[in-house]
């Protein structure tokens, strides 16, 4: 009787429970009903209006902000607008007692791919692996809930994240919101060809102020120049340009750093007529030398440290070397640089170097363009892991540099445990989804110098240079464990997903000679493991 009636007062209380919850559902889907319709078809019409007829970016965007905190509830609105490398705090409301530096985001090439997908709005959790983790906590502390990009084709103009009283989840939402940043996005890249239009002009009139031997110097180095074009490799790009311009611009001393913005890595350094090795300078500081030199044409030297006191050391350290200015010359889009030399007639050098900025940009991109191609052809495209073809280019590379060294080489081939089943359960787009984290326990558990592929369907193969078997068995057991470890969320599945997967390994040369024998016997090892059991992993044995 007792159990009954706490059975009975238990069931009670979870639906009181779940009627707070579905009352306080209605209550939000209605704040958000309401809210909606203040911004009535006339409001939303002029919006448009707005846009088409005038288009700039203040009336556009002012318009937006208001529409955000009248008509969508938001009670925090940060916009980050985007200068050169950064992300940048532009508009923020809601905000109190704060650092602008707080809002500040490096640009990278990885959120930027994120951001580009689409104008929806999304959850600001899907960006948590993307942020600094100091941003992403002061941001979750302000308790956002929504990002949204402004971008436009490849040209990404800003970011807002967004804090929102109202239901959210609502296709008519996310439509509305999409529509709003299409229309800034199309504001922002009208003024982006305006100011491209305008540079051409001053371009043009840069090359009219050029004295008859500056013309010719101009002449000779878009010639020298346009040579390169030939070339298929960016990085070896590099040393002939920088070659060309010492040469050409009457340049003594030059030393040229530049950094791939899609990765966190030091700048490279390119130098000519330097006796000494340049040090690099790390990240943080090559960032701040960007900021510095961002803005005009050439600046000496000893401004950097005047302006920013960290660069002390580095600025002695070039004009040790005998460097007197720096200038910023970006090679493209992705890849920022710096321009240090020494040379009497700086102005005559700032002339040329203003008329040459998009002949040099359009040399790098002609040459990422191709190596992008041939990343495409290489690429598999739902896990962006190199594909079949290239895995079997790359065997034979290593297999012959193993040989010529004697070294040893671990091959390893595994697939997915059961995906047919997962397939058959939630749908096909749930076992993609998860070769695709597949393919991210990959990445963050090899290392730098494996290649890893996606041989086919669900299976899986890992190059692994300078590795024995006591090297190929431990790695399989960790990844083992790495895969089972890992709960897979897919999207529309309410609970996580588990995996396990099957691997075989093989060596060269102990249990293979040549590319082929060597993928046989992977392969060999494979069928044992299968044949063994699930989240099994074996080595190659001919006795088997």
């Amino acid at each position: 009787m007792e159990t009954e009636t706490a059975l009975i007062v238990l069931l009670g209380i979870l639906v009181v429970i779940l009627a707070c919850i579905l009352i306080a559902r209605i209550r939000k889907e209605k704040k958000q009903t309401t809210a909606i319709r203040h911004m009535n078809l006339s409001e939303f019409s002029n919006f448009l209006r707005t846009n088409s007829l005038d288009g700039t970016i203040q009336s556009v965007a002012s318009k937006v902000s208001e529409l955000l905190k009248k008509s969508f509830g938001c009670e925090v609105i940060i916009f980050l607008r985007k200068k050169r490398h950064f992300l940048e705090l532009n508009f923020f409301y809601g905000l109190r007692g704060f650092d602008r530096c707080d809002f500040s985001l490096d640009y990278r090439w990885q959120l930027a791919q994120q951001l580009k997908a689409d104008f929806l709005p999304r959850r600001f959790e899907q960006l948590k692996d993307l942020l600094p983790s100091q941003f992403y906590r002061r941001l979750n502390e302000l308790h956002v809930d929504l990002y949204f990009p402004i971008f436009w084709r490849d040209n990404l103009y800003g970011l807002y994240f967004i804090r929102s009283t109202i239901e959210t989840n609502s296709p008519s939402f996310n439509l509305l919101i999409a529509g709003l940043a299409q229309s800034l996005s199309a504001a922002y890249h009208i003024k982006w060809h305006e100011s491209r239009y305008e540079s051409l002009l001053k371009q043009l009139d840069d090359v009219k102020t050029l004295s008859r031997k500056e013309a010719r110097v101009s002449q000779r180095l878009q010639t020298n120049i346009l040579k390169l074009v030939r070339h298929h490799n960016s990085e070896t790009i590099v040393s002939k340009l920088i070659g060309s311009l010492k040469k050409d611009l009457g340049i003594s001393r030059v030393a040229y750093l530049y950094q791939d913005r899609r990765h966190e890595k030091s700048p490279l350094i390119f130098q000519e007529g330097v006796n000494r090795a340049l040090e690099a300078p790390n990240p943080e500081a090559f960032h701040a030398i960007l900021k510095l030199v961002a803005v005009g044409s050439s600046l000496e030297i000893d401004e950097l440290a005047k302006r920013d006191r960290r660069l002390t050391n580095w600025a002695r350290d070039l004009k040790d070397k005998g460097l007197k200015f720096v200038t910023a010359l970006p090679l493209s889009y992705e890849r920022a640089g710096v321009l240090a030399f020494s040379g009497e007639a700086l102005s005559v050098i700032n002339k040329q170097l203003q008329v040459l900025k998009p002949h040099i940009s359009h040399l790098i991109d002609n040459a990422e363009s191709y190596e992008r191609l041939e990343e495409m052809s290489n690429t598999d495209n739902l896990t962006s892991l190199a594909n079949q073809r290239y895995f079997s280019k790359r065997l034979e590379e290593e297999i012959s540099r193993a040989k010529r060294y004697s070294r040893k080489l671990a091959l390893i081939f595994f697939d997915v445990d059961a995906l047919k089943t997962t397939n058959d359960k939630y749908g096909h787009l749930a076992g993609d989804e998860i070769l695709r984290q597949v393919g991210q326990i990959l990445r963050k558990t090899t290392r730098a110098i494996d290649i890893v592929a996606r041989y086919g369907g669900d299976e899986f193969c890992i190059i692994m240079p300078e590795s024995d078997v006591t090297t190929c068995v431990k790695f399989m057991e960790r990844l083992k464990g790495e895969v089972a470890g890992w709960e897979f969320a897919i999207d529309g599945v309410p609970d996580r997903v588990r995996c396990t997967i099957s691997q075989g390994g093989a060596v060269f040369p102990d249990h293979a000679d040549d590319p082929k024998q060597l993928i046989h016997a992977a392969d060999m090892a494979l069928l044992k493991a299968k044949d063994a059991g699930r989240n099994t992993s074996l080595l190659y044995s001919p006795t088997n």
